[in-house]
């Protein structure tokens, strides 16, 4: 574990080629060396640098630590004095293991207000673990006029396609994916903005067409695991919820994003 500014001085002495960086303990971290400051990256994205003030600083805020969160949890207390925890879709804090107890560590982060939430600036004092500019989580305004129309909308939306999965429509779809499966890298990933553009288009527009419908059926159906009408119409309940700040963001519903 490097957990000091002097600690990442001495790790990227003995690196063979300070341009190529040092490994560190997990996999795919790196030290790499920038000037007078030490540079932590985890896949070639940069988690933060040591100054030479014996400080930390972040670089990362969520969106850009979503796609390597997991291994930011998991590994990030075997490379650097810190533990990493989920509060929401693309929502972290992080705080100082000196702030936190050795057992059921995790238990600290159920208090919001125990640990900052990340964001690229995010600074730490490593002598004492101390966070030097906590920041309040955003809460966004509210526009309720928008609220109302996302509410009507996502609802409307869902009665259609509860009406379908009670039909069945959906069972002549999944016997279609069975007889000829989507192949894995054609298959629609809902958390990418492209394809949110298309759930939102549709939500707006109340359109439940055999299209749609065919690459939800797709992105959810795995041939070890039966798949009926009634789970599809869940795992679009479950998709809306997980996506559902992007999704009143494009229907404006918090105010000035």
């Amino acid at each position: 574990m490097i957990s000091s500014y002097q600690a990442a001085l001495e790790h990227m002495s003995r690196a063979r080629n300070k341009d190529k960086g040092r490994p560190m303990k997990g996999e795919s971290w790196r030290l790499f060396e920038d000037g007078d400051q030490y540079v932590v990256k985890l896949y070639d994205r940069e988690v933060g640098r040591f100054h030479p003030d014996n400080t930390f600083v972040f670089s990362l805020d969520g969106r850009a630590a979503y796609s390597i969160a997991q291994s930011l949890s998991a590994t990030m207390h075997r490379n650097l004095p810190f533990r990493w925890a989920r509060m929401s879709k693309a929502k972290y804090c992080v705080d100082h293991t000196n702030n936190i107890p050795v057992t059921q560590w995790y238990a600290h982060f159920n208090k919001p207000t125990n640990a900052p939430q990340v964001y690229n600036g995010l600074a730490f004092d490593m002598f004492t673990g101390k966070c030097l500019n906590y920041k309040p989580e955003h809460k966004p305004e509210i526009d309720k006029d928008r609220r109302k129309a996302w509410l009507a909308a996502s609802r409307a939306w869902k009665r259609k396609l509860r009406t379908m999965a009670r039909l069945g429509v959906f069972d002549t779809l999944i016997a279609d994916e069975a007889a000829d499966r989507t192949p894995y890298d054609m298959r629609v990933n809902w958390g990418h903005d492209y394809h949110l553009d298309i759930l939102y288009n549709a939500i707006k527009d109340g359109d439940c067409n055999t299209d749609l419908l065919r690459k939800l059926v797709a992105s959810m159906y795995t041939p070890w695991q039966p798949l009926s009408s009634d789970d599809v119409y869940e795992r679009i309940e479950k998709l809306l919820a997980s996506h559902s700040t992007e999704l009143r963001q494009r229907f404006g519903v918090f105010k000035g994003e």
